[in-house]
């Protein structure tokens, strides 16, 4: 393997086709590129994601891919007491890579039940609206227009943790002679506000400091 991808959605690819996303286009590069990012993920999941994967498979290269939202992230990941352990104790794997089928059937599972309980919904929702003649009063503008409220954003990153999931990532990937490199992902409101994120500098002084090489993707694309 030469390249593994761990991230958010951004990796994963949302909203692009499949030919479309990071690792295909390194794949038709001629780079044999794993994708395991995944759309809500934060530092933490993607830690456990490299020991689960990545590790059994010994890439050349690593991209850690970061965008200033993981922080959220990292803050509801730090509540689990699995994930902690891939943070605490230094050899702690559920060999997911060997245990795919169980995982499908899990996946099915869950997949089975939320369909019936959101068809559930669905119906009560639906007979909810029909009670309430939701149809008509929103055609006289009877239907009430529920006030806004913004949740604040967390803008701190859990400074110590942040860095010690760096430094435990890169020392995993240096063991197998590996290089791991951290791609930092502009968020939108740096071009709309112009404004730099409140976590950049301290992410950026955390990674050098860890002398894991940066690719920022600002500065490559403008």
């Amino acid at each position: 393997v030469d390249i593994i991808l761990t991230g958010d959605s951004f990796t994963e690819g949302f909203s692009v086709h499949f030919s479309e996303s990071i690792s295909a286009v390194l794949r038709q590069l001629d780079f044999n590129a794993i994708n395991i990012g995944k759309g809500g993920n934060g530092s933490l999941l993607e830690l456990a994601a490299l020991k689960e994967y990545a590790e059994p498979l010994e890439p050349r290269i690593v991209l850690w891919l970061y965008y200033p939202n993981d922080p959220e992230d990292l803050e509801s990941e730090m509540k689990s007491s699995i994930l902690r352990k891939y943070l605490n104790e230094s050899d702690y794997s559920q060999n997911l890579i060997s245990r795919q089928e169980e995982i499908d059937d899990v996946l099915k599972n869950y997949v089975q039940r939320e369909w019936k309980r959101q068809k559930t919904m669905l119906l009560k929702t639906h007979a909810k609206r029909i009670i309430k003649l939701h149809n008509l009063r929103k055609r006289i503008n009877l239907i009430p227009v529920p006030t806004l409220t913004l949740t604040p954003i967390p803008t701190l990153t859990p400074k110590p943790i942040f860095k010690d999931i760096l430094q435990k990532s890169r020392q995993m990937v240096s063991n197998w002679n590996g290089k791991m490199y951290f791609v930092y992902l502009p968020e939108f409101d740096r071009y709309s506000t112009g404004n730099e994120h409140p976590n950049r500098d301290f992410v950026m002084k955390t990674v050098t400091e860890l002398d894991i090489p940066i690719i920022d993707i600002h500065k490559e694309a403008f």
